[in-house]
């Protein structure tokens, strides 16, 4: 009797984690490998989710060596474990980078797709997700993240509280459903878990995400407009990211009848914004009733580097840590030191001063105007403030002599 193949782990971890988690649960009724891991009991208990493990709460190192065991038996014999949730928070900054370890100990294929905090949120929680997003890279195949400031432009919203914390909530969801569909695909139309590494394994890349929605006669045309108008999909001055992309990840799912037709024009529109260098990997899921919703997932990734303006030669400029990060031992050039270039011997030697050069005097007792000089004079306790001081005061200059 041969042994059943289990399905690919999600494992929503902290408050967000648990939300995007209850969100998958309630659209598919029945869901298989939905795991939730928090030490906020009223959350746990909350969720619909089933499949739950409770961080003690307290001291963070101590509870999770409560839970080690249990997640371990959790995952095991898993093809994939899928880490979500919001970093930045104590707990999830915490547990989510220490599941991956655990997952990746056991020799699953080990990802993560987590949401970085809105900068109002404070340095301190900002401090904590970078730092657990570096980690993260340490272990994990492949990292897919959300910024919530690229979300909201990056600009003051006027929006509730709570529809500014929905929508991380529910691009989470989107990105998380992506990369399920993507690890899911099968047939002759499909992405691999090699391709899904190769975009997203590096550390000090930057995502960019797109989806749209659509059913009817027109449903590829308005489920790819859609898609292709998410903030997540543009960089600083509204340049489209696809153009900085080498590979993009596309997923069509949706009903039976998705034609092969409507997969050209997919990759047709995304190529024409991308360019025919650019490398377009397609995963096809077509399996829901007729009148089901067309759904269309693009995902990219693009070096920090690259998105974002570069510094001048010679300087570090105030570049972000994370773009500072970026920069590795190969990209260092001859005659660098720390990734910073030194001026060469030859601009070192044209900047030493000529011993012969000596100064003389300027002649400046010229005592025009300019346009003012018909105008009446600005007198104050007996100087015309019109004139430079060091006229008024009879000092004189002195500049360089000619040879």
């Amino acid at each position: 009797m041969s042994t059943p193949v289990r399905p690919l782990i999600l494992v929503g971890v902290g408050n967000a984690g648990v939300t995007v988690l209850d969100l998958i649960a309630l659209g598919s009724p029945g869901a298989p490998g939905l795991l939730v891991v928090n030490n906020d009991s009223e959350s746990l208990a909350a969720s619909v989710v089933t499949n739950r493990i409770t961080d003690p709460s307290g001291d963070l190192t101590a509870g999770f060596q409560a839970i080690d065991d249990q997640f371990g038996k959790a995952v095991a014999g898993a093809p994939a474990v899928l880490l979500c949730g919001g970093l930045g928070g104590d707990t999830s900054s915490f547990l989510i980078p220490a599941l991956a370890i655990l997952a990746k100990a056991g020799g699953i294929t080990t990802m993560a797709c987590v949401g970085m905090p809105f900068s109002f949120e404070g340095k301190r929680k900002m401090a904590n997700a970078a730092d657990a997003l570096e980690k993260l890279y340490g272990v994990c195949d492949a990292v897919v993240v959300i910024d919530n400031d690229r979300l909201s432009g990056g600009t003051p919203s006027t929006a509730a509280v709570g529809d500014a914390f929905g929508l991380p909530d529910r691009t989470l969801l989107a990105a998380l459903q992506a990369l399920r569909g993507m690890l899911g695909t099968s047939g002759p139309v499909k992405i691999t878990r090699a391709d899904i590494h190769e975009v997203f394994g590096v550390y000090g890349s930057q995502t960019h995400f797109g989806f749209g929605s659509a059913e009817g006669s027109n449903r590829l045309h308005e489920a790819l407009e859609r898609a292709l108008k998410s903030p997540l999909l543009f960089v600083s001055g509204r340049e489209p990211a696809l153009r900085e992309a080498s590979k993009i990840l596309i997923l069509l799912r949706g009903p039976k009848d998705l034609s092969f037709a409507e997969v050209q024009l997919a990759v047709a529109g995304i190529e024409k914004i991308a360019g025919e260098g650019c490398d377009i990997k397609v995963g096809v899921q077509a399996e829901g009733s007729p009148d089901a919703t067309l759904d269309i997932f693009i995902i990219a990734s693009t070096p920090i580097h690259r998105a974002r303006s570069k510094p001048k030669s010679g300087t570090t400029g105030d570049l972000p840590a994370e773009s500072a990060l970026t920069i590795s031992s190969s990209q260092r050039k001859v005659g660098s030191q720390d990734g910073i270039s030194t001026p060469s011997r030859s601009s070192k030697e044209a900047k030493k001063t000529d011993p012969r050069q000596t100064q003389g005097t300027l002649d400046l007792d010229t005592h025009q105007r300019g346009r003012f000089d018909k105008s009446e004079p600005t007198i104050v306790s007996g100087e015309n403030l019109d004139l430079p001081t060091f006229i008024r005061k009879g000092i004189k200059l002195a500049s360089p002599s000619r040879h």
